[in-house]
């Protein structure tokens, strides 16, 4: 999960006769999510499993509660054991910080891209971190991957699309 995919979270109304979440209290919790996976708060696992929202006013129907709460047990799973997004990253400087850096694999039911592919470019890219001959600025920016003819397998897609533009950047500071 990336902060873009929380920016663009949407809940349903509860069904009828429930009053569901209210949905500014909502809205504030999605935000620190977002600037957590961003690097900008530091949200617990443990707080998003022990968050409540208050009803909303009698007679106004908020977010339905079981939406909300699959897509916060999401959020805890990530927060709890999942790699960072991105964009949390600390700046990738050389191809030994590369090479640490734990790619999440597509979930059970999404392509994710071509293992070998991204791990080729990535290998490029940390040469050129490292100052020798590698891939430049403009072609990590410009690279498109294959994705898995399956689904469950590759290197999930959201995260790897966050990424490469963070290193593209890296190689265009250094002139690269």
């Amino acid at each position: 999960m990336t902060a873009r995919d929380v920016r663009t979270a949407a809940f349903g109304k509860p069904p009828r006769g429930r009053r569901g979440y209210q949905e500014s209290q909502v809205d504030r919790f999605l935000d620190r999510i977002e600037n957590t996976l961003l690097g900008q708060d530091d949200l617990t696992a443990r707080e998003v499993r022990e968050v409540r929202f208050s009803r909303p006013m009698f007679g106004r129907r908020g977010y339905d509660e079981t939406e909300v709460d699959a897509f916060l047990a999401r959020v805890e799973k990530q927060l709890g054991d999942g790699p960072l997004p991105p964009d949390a990253l600390p700046p990738i400087t050389s191809w030994k910080e590369l090479r640490r850096l734990k790619i999440p694999l597509a979930g059970p039911a999404a392509r994710g891209y071509r293992t070998s592919q991204v791990d080729r470019v990535l290998e490029e890219v940390g040469i050129a971190l490292d100052g020798m001959v590698g891939a430049t600025s403009a072609e990590v920016a410009k690279t498109r991957f294959t994705q898995s003819i399956m689904a469950g397998q590759g290197y999930d897609t959201a995260f790897v699309d966050e990424l490469m533009p963070l290193l593209a950047a890296e190689l265009r500071r250094r002139g690269v």
